[in-house]
This record gives C-alpha cells, structure tokens and sequence, in this order.
C-alpha cells in the first residue's frame, strides 16, 4: 500500500510552474509605445493566487484521495487516509466445511468442527450439502429416515426419508441435500445423528457394522458455508496480519532538508468480529529513507498491545462495526522524529488474541462478513520548514510574432518579474531553454539559480506579518534571445527556502496571496 502525504512545500513549485506555463504571447496587451523612444514594453501577465485555491488545485490534480481542511484560524491541515490491512474472520476461523462422519450406532453423537478455544451453540447455514451413505449388509430391503436432532428449519427438525435395498458388495448414496436455511444449535458442541430404519416386517433395526468393526453408515457434508456463528470464544492466539506498506511523504524526487512539525498520525481498527480481541504488536518500525530503521514507541500500548473495541452480543449489537482510535503525536510518541527521517516503508506484523482477560462468559458470534480492517490516518497542518527544497518541471513556452522578429533591429532586451508575496516561502529559480530534442540551449540567469521572490516575514507563532515585495531585472543578449525565442519548451528548477533561512517552522494560511507580473522590454535602433 502506497500512502501519499503532501508536504507543505511542494506547493511554491506547482505556483511558479502554472505561472511561467499561462505565458503566451498571443494573450499580451497591445504593445505601448513611449514618445520619442525606441522602447517597447511587453507586459506578459499579472495574476493572484491565493494559498486556499493553490491547495486545492494541487489536490484535485494529483492528490483526489486527501483531503484539505480550512480551520477558524484560516491555517490547513491535509488529511489522507488509507485502508491498510482488513483480515475476514474466515480466514482465520475454520468451521466445519467438508468431512465424513462414521454413525455406528442408530444414534450417535459428534463433536462439531471448531477452532481451538471456541464451543459453538449455533450455527445458521448459509449453503451447502449432505450426502448420506448407507451400507446394507442385510437380505432386506430396510426403509427409514435420518435426523439431526439439533438441526432445523422454520422450527422443523431436519429428516430425510431413505429407502436402501441389500448391497451386500457397495453402498447406496443419496443425492446431494441442500441444507441452506438450517440452523444448527447445541449446547454442548455436539451434532447428534439418529436413524429409524425399518425391515420389510415393519421391524426396526440398526445397520450390522462392516467387517471389522466399520461403521455402517456415514455422513458426508460437503461446502458448508455459514451467515452466523455463536458460541464460547475462550483464550486463542493466532497470526492476524503482516505487512510492508510503501510510503512517499513527497510528490517528487527531493533533496534539501525538511522537517515537520507534530505530524499527527492515527490508526482506526474497523471490527465487527463479536468478541473481545487484543492486538499484540509484534514488530512495528518504520525505514527511513537512508534505511535506518525506527521503531515507533508509543505510550498508548500498553506492554506492546491494544484491545479493540468490538460488538457486544449481550448489547443486541449483531452485525455491527465498532471503531478503536490510536491517535499519535510528539506528546505520545517519537513519530516526529520518524516522519523527519522521510520514511518510506512501514513494516509491522500485528498477533490477534481472543478473549485474553480469559472471561469465561464471553458469548460471541461471527456473521459471514465480519472481518478487522485497520487503516492509518496521517494529518499535517501545513506548517514546517524547509532548506533548498529541490524540484524542477517541464514548461510550454510560446513566442508567438516575436519568435520571427528581425534581431538587427534590436539593441537590448530585459525581463523584469515582479513578486508581491504574501508567504512564508522563498524560491531561488533557473530556466532552462529546450530546442525541439529538449536539449539545454541557454538559461534565464547566467551564473546558476537566482532568487526571485523573498519569503514575507513572520511572527513568532510562525504566521505572515506582512509583505514582500521584490523587482527583478533580467537582461539577455541579443545573440542569446535569437536562440531563446524558437523554443517551444524549458524546464524551471526551484529550490525553496522557508523564512530565516529554513530555520523557523511557517505556517501557511488560506488567506495567504501572491501577485506575480512579468513583462518583456525590446528597445530597437534608431
């Protein structure tokens, strides 16, 4: 299983990408012409943004199964939740499915097939089949019916007539009996057979044994499936689950450190099972991302185990879901230091055991669906800190007119990006031009990444205090536009930064807003 986690920062690149992506030069303003000049000013575009609809993009684009919360202060918090693991009681709970069962006597009396620990009292049968073998070591034709005493249907003990002439050298079978809609209920965890077979004289009789001493008639069930079983759970362990589960807290291949604070993580037990069940954790670490394992410490186990929460027969509870919460934070456990480590499996191996306070009146049942399903809930307010936060992406780019435009006639070009930023993030950037191989023809800033937009200042709980406005000047050589503007690709790579430097946790509010202009100034020759 794969759990995806957004972290805060992922979102200052996904801005800049949709930014430089909506330039085109079809969509330019008309083209403003100073008097007595030679310089021309292209305005390109000006946009807002806020952080609520930012988020929300993201998370329909690639992220449909999280979920973004707005809190009363306006800071977010993201939620994904995930299905870990679910165990149905079949898997581990084998009743009596298929067997043969020797009747020796006229009546006779078997134990009904059941797991360790548990003593059934009812069984309702959801579908399935009997088989009745009759071996007649008689010279009569002997006529009788077979009951189970203990089982019924519509309040009428179950019986089924049989006529069996001599088979001195075989056996008579009987077809298949359907015993869907039965219910099977003893008191002791016994089946008792019984069959009246009567000679030709109208006298009763029971069936001779075989040669040596074999039984002379059997019972075969075949594919019993049950929809309730009811009984005794007594003091059982068995294997409930193990598991590696995959994990990217990112979207991207990243480098720089990021660090996260009190993420929040909470593991809700689904269970319909109708006993009392503790979970004993057998092995729970995390791997983190340079393989160093971290086991999770948590004072919410106690002695390593959690008993879940469970439907209640003497509550009239049947055929219910309970819900056990494990919430963990910093205050109960190292799962910041094992998120800041960027795990990227979870491996655990989970150990069920039935009725372990070893109650000796705990009436329980199972229904043909009840099963365990544990999932894992992780939740980041978006808020932490980040150092040279790496990412790049792949953009469109349009020249338009401007693509086939005499360069003799050019003296110089700038570009000027404008940031008005109202968040707590910085972002130091280099485009890369591709020629139609997406080769690497020339860059935006010569020299390597430049920052073009300065985190606003914040407070001391962490929350933008004002903003941060910041021109930058972009000049390119003629030699280096003519090569420039045939593109129709570049790849911007964006390393961010969070305030101070990355040392200060940030929070990001819904209301947060970026204004970003940028335009393009040609100035041509007399």
């Amino acid at each position: 299983m794969r759990v995806k986690t957004v972290l805060v920062f992922v979102i200052a690149f996904s801005l800049f990408s949709g930014f430089f992506s909506a330039c085109t030069r079809e969509d330019l303003e008309q083209v403003e012409i100073s008097d007595h000049t030679a310089e021309f000013a292209f305005p390109l575009f000006s946009t807002d943004l806020l952080m609520k609809d930012l988020m929300l993009n993201i998370l329909n684009d690639t992220l449909s199964g999280d979920t973004l919360y707005i809190n009363s202060d306006n800071s977010m918090t993201l939620i994904y939740t995930g299905d870990v693991a679910e165990k149905k009681a079949t898997d581990i709970f084998n009743f009596l499915e298929n067997g043969l069962v020797p009747i020796a006597d006229s009546v006779s009396s078997s134990p009904i097939q059941a797991p360790d620990g548990v003593t059934v009292t009812r069984a309702d049968i959801k579908s399935g089949t009997i088989t009745l073998i009759i071996y007649n070591n008689t010279t009569d034709t002997v006529s009788g019916i077979f009951e189970i005493t203990q089982m019924s249907a519509n309040g009428v003990v179950f019986n089924y007539p049989f006529t069996v002439p001599p088979t001195p050298n075989t056996v008579w079978i009987s077809p298949p009996i359907d015993l869907s809609g039965n219910i099977l209920l003893s008191g002791s965890n016994l089946l008792e057979f019984k069959y009246y077979a009567y000679n030709k004289d109208g006298v009763r009789i029971a069936f001779p044994s075989i040669n040596g001493g074999f039984a002379p008639v059997f019972v075969s069930f075949q594919n019993l499936t049950f929809s309730y079983l009811q009984g005794y759970w007594g003091y059982s362990s068995y294997p409930l689950t193990r598991d590696t589960i995959e994990i990217d807290l990112n979207q991207t291949n990243l480098d720089g450190n990021v660090k996260v604070k009190n993420p929040k993580v909470t593991m809700k037990i689904s269970n319909s099972w109708g006993f009392p069940t503790r979970g004993k954790i057998k092995y729970l670490s995390f791997i983190g991302k340079d393989g160093t394992e971290y086991k999770l410490n948590s004072t919410i186990f106690v002695d390593d185990a959690v008993d879940f929460e469970f439907p209640d027969f003497t509550k009239n509870e049947v055929g219910q879901t309970k819900y056990t919460y494990l919430k963990m934070d910093e205050t109960n456990s190292n799962i910041a230091e094992i998120f800041n480590a960027q795990p990227t499996r979870l491996v655990y191996e989970v150990e069920g055991i039935s009725n372990a306070n070893l109650d000796p009146n705990v009436i329980g049942f199972l229904t043909d669906s009840s099963n365990i399903k544990l999932s894992v809930g992780v939740e980041l307010l978006l808020e932490g800190s980040a150092d040279n936060f790496q990412t790049d992406q792949t953009l469109d780019l349009d020249f338009g007119t401007y693509s086939a435009l005499d360069t003799t006639e050019i003296e110089a070009v700038e570009f000027k990006l404008v940031t008005e930023n109202q968040t707590a993030i910085s972002a130091a950037v280099q485009i890369f031009f591709l020629d139609e191989n997406e080769n690497k023809v020339d860059s935006l800033f010569v020299g390597g990444p430049q920052f073009i937009m300065n985190a606003a200042p914040v407070n001391a709980q962490g929350i933008v205090s004002g903003v941060t406005r910041k021109e930058n000047f972009i000049p390119m050589s003629i030699a280096r536009f003519e090569r420039v503007r045939t593109t129709k690709k570049a790849v911007l790579q964006a390393a961010f930064t969070t305030a101070d430097g990355g040392q200060v946790p940030v929070k990001l509010l819904a209301t947060d807003q970026v204004v970003i202009k940028m335009g393009l100034k040609v100035k041509t020759r007399l």
